[in-house]
């Protein structure tokens, strides 16, 4: 299965736009191509295609944990199927935080993180032909392995997925998680509490989630 990342996101940040704004609001502007040759250079590692080809739509989302906001309200970036998508600087400090990061990284180049303010992170990587994969700094194991989740083993074919959820409310994520919305921003639920003022996107979608 191929996937135009591009199309992909244009359609997650035109949902965002219009059903979630206060989670397109935390979206930061592309990088540049010097600054993806800028960081390959620093690193020694080529990035895949794919993941420049997203950060150069968008460079990460703003940590909004460190803006003044309502305690009450869900972290606004976290809107990548609960993670949120790491800029540049992002993943050098994740990159970093493993020890010798050539050793513990090799080809993978970790790209979202579940949360922003919280160490030792989790959260997803890419190798240099695309694939999805897992990490977690506490257990200290590297990336190894293809993301084993049915419809989406690729970075491509995750964003493909992400946005058919938000779209249709269709799709493997729906297995895992049903979209939702809290406050402007887009939440994955559904949350505890049954006086929980998050509500789904899709409430007709079937999702037993």
């Amino acid at each position: 299965m191929t996937s135009d990342v591009l199309t992909a996101w244009t359609a997650i940040t035109d949902w965002l736009a219009v059903h979630a704004p206060a989670s397109h609001t935390v979206m930061r502007p592309g990088a540049t191509e010097a600054d993806i040759r800028t960081a390959e250079e620093k690193w020694g590692v080529r990035l895949p295609a794919d993941l420049v080809r997203l950060l150069t739509a968008c460079d990460g989302t703003v940590d909004a944990s460190a803006l003044d906001r309502d305690p009450d309200e869900y972290e606004p970036g976290l809107f990548l199927a609960q993670h949120h998508l790491l800029p540049l600087k992002g993943i050098e400090a994740v990159r970093d935080s493993g020890g010798s990061a050539e050793q513990f990284w090799g080809s993978w180049i970790p790209f979202a993180v579940s949360d922003y303010a919280l160490t030792p992170w989790s959260g997803l990587a890419v190798d240099a032909h695309g694939r999805l994969a897992a990490f977690g700094l506490a257990d200290g194991e590297p990336p190894s392995a293809p993301h084993d989740s049915p419809g989406y083993v690729s970075l491509g074919e995750f964003l493909d997925a992400l946005a058919q959820a938000l779209t249709e409310g269709t799709g493997p994520l729906m297995d895992e998680a049903t979209p939702g919305l809290h406050r402007g921003a887009l939440v994955w639920g559904p949350l505890p509490g049954d006086g929980s003022p998050w509500t789904a996107a899709h409430p007709d979608s079937g999702s037993t989630v």
